[in-house]
């Protein structure tokens, strides 16, 4: 099993990777596990310009030179993702975040269709909830890695009383067991009817915007979900049908004729 911890403090050595090695070591004490750390802040990824080409064109068309797409590809190899990140101002950190932003185009067209991911949080006092819910929709969000568990950790600059320590202790041990045997199966997942219907939504919304989206066009082109599979033909139709009444229901996400902003009022 190899898993690969990303960690997006500045502070090598900080609580998050505290947290973090505690969690190396009772996985590797519970079967053959191989461990890998990327550090951020030692990575070669440049800041996100915001230039959307990524989302729009492909990936390969970021005009940022760095380890961007070799990133990728070692996180392929991998059972499982760690994401750590301090709560910096009730958010990740700016590491994690521009982590984030440059795999943006997964959410359009995800891949880690197999990987699990546990997300890790710590704060010194207040703020995981927001961090948290940033961090899950990292990598893909629900079209890509599943994501397994969620840890938040409470790391005050002063003592704690054993009582939250033991607290910590356990949910470190809860936390690091389920994501343990989540790992432990490395095959595609099922399905879900709801993970069909956003296939369909994303695939429909590519043909709708392909002038705009030529990457996410080529993407779900000619396929029947994000990756080769059976679909029951009574579901499949059900899904089509509800997909239909969303997309309509959307028409005015959908490209127009008015450039905005207008060059002229368009009230009356």
């Amino acid at each position: 099993m190899k898993i690969i911890a990303v960690m997006g403090s500045p502070k090598e050595k900080g609580s998050g990777h505290k947290i973090v090695k505690m969690i190396e070591d009772r996985m590797i004490a519970m079967g053959n596990v191989e461990f890998e750390y990327l550090f951020l802040k030692d990575a070669n990824l440049k800041p996100c310009i915001g230039c959307y080409n990524c989302m729009a064109k492909g990936e390969e068309k970021c005009p940022l030179k760095d380890d961007r797409a070799a990133i990728e590809q070692k996180l392929l190899t991998a059972d499982g993702f760690i994401l750590s990140s301090p709560v910096y101002m009730h958010s990740v950190s700016w590491l994690m975040k521009n982590f984030m932003d440059r795999f943006a185009y997964l959410s359009h067209r995800p891949r880690f269709h197999r990987q699990k991911m546990l997300i890790v949080v710590n704060t010194s006092i207040t703020g995981e909830k927001t961090a948290l819910s940033t961090l899950k929709i990292a990598l893909g969000h629900d079209r890509g890695a599943q994501n397994v568990q969620e840890l938040a950790i409470a790391t005050p600059p002063w003592p704690q009383t054993e009582r939250a320590v033991a607290e910590k202790e356990r949910a470190i041990d809860v936390s690091t067991k389920k994501f343990y045997q989540a790992c432990l199966d490395t095959s595609l997942p099922l399905p879900t009817f709801n993970s069909y219907m956003d296939f369909l939504m994303m695939q429909k919304f590519s043909l709708i915007c392909r002038q705009y989206l030529p990457a996410d066009y080529t993407f779900y082109n000619g396929k029947v979900y994000y990756f080769d599979m059976k679909v029951n033909p009574i579901k499949a139709a059900a899904a089509k049908a509800i997909v239909g009444i969303y997309i309509y229901l959307m028409k005015d996400m959908s490209p127009g004729n008015v450039l905005w902003p207008a060059t002229k009022s368009l009230s009356h």
